[in-house]
This record gives C-alpha cells, structure tokens and sequence, in this order.
C-alpha cells in the first residue's frame, strides 16, 4: 500500500520518491546535511523536505535561519515539534515556550501557532489532522 498522493515529481536537487509506504526510515543527519546544500537553504531562509505524507499525517523536517518562521494559521491538526540543532520558540495567541536541542513542544488541533527560529536551526514536524478535518 503507498500514500494518497504517490512519488514526488522530483527536482534536479532531489529524487522522485514515494511519500508513503507501509515502512518508511530516514537518516534525519543525513537528510539535514542534504537540505542544507541545496540552493533553496544557500540563498534564503529555510528549507524543507516532507519525508512522508498521507492525507491525515505529515512529516516535515526544515531547516530555518535565525529569525525564519514557519506558521500555522488554522491549527487544524495536532502537531509535535522536535527541535535538532539550534533554538526557537513556539507562539500561540495564549501562550509560548523556548526550545533548544533535542527539546519538543505538542500543540493540540485548534490551536494556530508559529515557530520563530531564535538562532539557524533544524525542526522535525508531525502533524496529525483527525480524520473528519483531512486534506485531500
């Protein structure tokens, strides 16, 4: 069985892939020193790479320069934030907390929120979408 949305197109950075299958594993140093020679994290602030999708579920691992921000504005799905390298902090409308690391923060659906890199960083993203509110 394989993902809802089948291989990547591909660049000529990276391989066409699948986005899903029944198991999948990565060598997340492996991959940030990837994202990191690509052009896309040279010359700007970020870069990112999904490393497995299905319509409820996501994987992103980014990589954010000091003072990049990633934002969720509708906060539909649940996610967990897992800070690798360097510092950031995770904002809602109510509430914040600083991560360094190796340190994660869960932000549960319903709540929009941002990650602001307080110095370059690497994050892995998981987020959970319950089944009623899935993108297709």
């Amino acid at each position: 069985m394989t993902g809802a949305y089948g291989p990547t197109s591909g660049t000529v950075e990276r391989e066409s892939r699948r986005l899903m299958e029944p198991l999948m594993s990565f060598v997340l140093s492996d991959e940030l020193q990837r994202l990191r020679a690509e052009d896309h994290w040279q010359n700007g602030d970020r870069n990112s790479r999904t490393l497995a999708k299905a319509i409820d579920f996501r994987v992103l691992l980014s990589v954010l320069r000091d003072g990049a921000v990633l934002q969720e504005g509708d906060g539909d799905a649940r996610v967990s934030i897992q800070l690798l390298d360097g510092r950031a902090v995770v904002e809602l409308d109510h509430a914040e907390t600083q991560l360094g690391a190796g340190e994660m923060a869960v932000v549960d659906a319903g709540q929009p929120w941002t990650l602001r890199a307080l110095a370059d960083c690497a994050v892995l993203l998981t987020l959970a979408w319950p089944r009623e509110k899935a993108r297709v």
